[in-house]
């Protein structure tokens, strides 16, 4: 499993079109982005990666393990943001 303490925005980028599983759902990642400068005590810079799910899916904040092909198993904290006609939103932010 990769530990979180580990993961940068790089680590992600090219991810973007992976499927990630968690428990049966599917989630397509779709943008990382970088949120702003690093402070001086931070780990890292801060970033957010997106997943979108099919239209209507519903998860509660929380914690989730997922599993990619690219990626070994990862733990990533998810809040849905929004849900259209495009699908599901879930964004994990990073800092």
């Amino acid at each position: 499993m990769i530990s979180l303490d580990n993961v940068q925005l790089e680590t992600f980028e090219s991810l973007v079109g992976c499927v990630f599983t968690t428990g049966g759902v599917r989630l397509e990642m779709s943008a990382v982005k970088a949120l702003g400068h690093r402070h001086e005590a931070a780990v890292r810079a801060p970033f957010s990666v997106l997943f979108r799910g099919a239209q209507g899916l519903r998860l509660p904040q929380g914690t989730y393990r997922f599993e990619c092909e690219d990626l070994s198993e990862i733990e990533i904290f998810i809040t849905q943001v929004a849900d259209g006609a495009e699908g599901s939103e879930f964004e994990a932010v990073f800092t």
